[in-house]
C-alpha cells in the first residue's frame, strides 16, 4: 500500500516542478537545464527525473497543465454568467493573457511536445468544451453561426503570435487586435468564410 504521506509529497513535488518549469521556460525557453528547474522547485534533481524521465515529458506536462487552465476558464465562464458575445470575449481575453505571458514557451513547446497524444487529447477536449460554450451563444443569436471552437482558439493565437515581436515596445498590443476580432464575431452583415475551419483532429 502506498503511504498517504508519500503520495501527498509526490503530488506536492510534481506541482512545484510544473510551476518552476513553467516559470523557467517562460523566462529562458525550453533549453533550461534540469538542474535549474529542480533548484527553483526546491527538490533534488533525481526527484525531477522520477516524475519526468525526459525533458519532453516535462514540457508536455507543462503544456497540458496550461491547457487545463484554459479549460477551467471555459468551465468558469459557462457556469458563472449568461453565455453571449460578452462571455466569449471574456474567455478570449483571459486565455490570451495566459498565452501572451508565456508566448516563447508555447512556440517552442509546440515543436517539442505538440505531437504527443496526451497533449493532443487535451487540445481536443478544450476545443469541444469551447464549441459547446460557443454553440450556446450562437443559439441565442449573439454570435455568428458559421464559426466553431477551433476558430476561437486560432483567433487568440493569431492575436498573441502576431504581436509577439512588438512585445518589448507595447506588451498589451494584442488587446487591440483581439478587440477587432471580437467585433468580427457579431452576427449580421458578415462576409462568407471562404474555407472551412480546421478539423478538431488537426489541432
Amino acid at each position: 500500500m502506498v503511504d498517504l504521506a508519500q503520495r501527498a509529497d509526490a503530488q506536492r513535488n510534481r506541482r512545484l516542478l510544473l510551476a518552476a518549469a513553467a516559470e523557467a521556460f517562460a523566462e529562458r525557453g525550453i533549453d533550461v537545464p534540469a538542474e535549474e528547474i529542480a533548484r527553483r522547485a526546491g527538490v533534488a534533481k533525481g526527484t525531477l527525473f522520477r516524475h519526468f524521465p525526459a525533458k519532453e515529458d516535462l514540457v508536455a506536462a507543462v503544456v497540458i497543465d496550461r491547457l487545463g487552465q484554459v479549460r477551467a476558464l471555459v468551465a468558469e465562464i459557462s457556469a458563472g454568467r449568461a453565455v453571449g458575445l460578452a462571455a466569449i470575449a471574456e474567455f478570449m481575453q483571459r486565455a490570451a493573457e495566459l498565452i501572451a505571458a508565456d508566448h516563447s514557451f508555447f512556440e517552442a513547446a509546440a515543436r517539442e511536445a505538440g505531437g504527443r497524444m496526451s497533449v493532443h487529447q487535451e487540445k481536443v477536449a478544450l476545443e469541444r468544451e469551447l464549441s459547446d460554450l460557443l454553440a450556446r451563444a450562437q443559439g441565442g443569436g449573439h454570435v455568428r453561426s458559421d464559426i466553431v471552437g477551433a476558430d476561437i482558439l486560432m483567433l487568440i493565437l493569431a492575436a498573441t503570435n502576431t504581436c509577439a515581436p512588438a512585445q518589448s515596445l507595447c506588451p498589451q498590443l494584442w488587446r487591440r487586435y483581439l478587440a477587432l476580432m471580437v467585433d468580427a464575431l457579431r452576427p449580421g452583415h458578415t462576409t462568407r468564410l471562404p474555407v472551412p475551419p480546421l478539423d478538431v483532429n488537426s489541432l
